[in-house]
C-alpha cells in the first residue's frame, strides 16, 4: 500500500517538472505566453529546439536559463522512469 501512495507521489512530482520546465520554454522574456502561435503544435518544436540547445549548454558546463529547463526536464523524465 505504501509502494503505491510513494509511487504517485513521484509521478505528481514528475508531471509538475515537466510542466514548469515547458513552461520556462514556451514563454517571451516578459513572462507571457502567446497562446495563438500554440494553438495547433503546443510549441512543441520550440520545446525540443529548446532542449537541444539546453543540453548542449549542460554540456558545456553553462548554466544559462535553457540548461537549466532542460534539467528540470530531464529530472521529470527520470521521476517518471523511477516510478515505473
Amino acid at each position: 500500500m505504501q509502494l503505491g501512495k510513494l509511487q504517485t507521489i513521484l509521478l505528481i512530482i514528475a508531471c509538475i517538472l515537466i510542466l514548469f520546465g515547458y513552461l520556462r520554454f514556451i514563454t517571451d522574456k516578459n513572462g507571457r505566453i502567446d497562446l495563438d502561435n500554440y494553438r495547433f503544435t503546443g510549441g512543441i518544436g520550440i520545446v525540443l529546439i529548446g532542449l537541444i540547445e539546453g543540453s548542449r549548454d549542460l554540456l558545456r558546463q553553462q548554466l544559462t536559463n535553457k540548461a537549466l529547463s532542460s534539467l528540470v526536464i530531464y529530472c521529470g523524465i527520470l521521476l517518471f522512469y523511477i516510478s515505473f
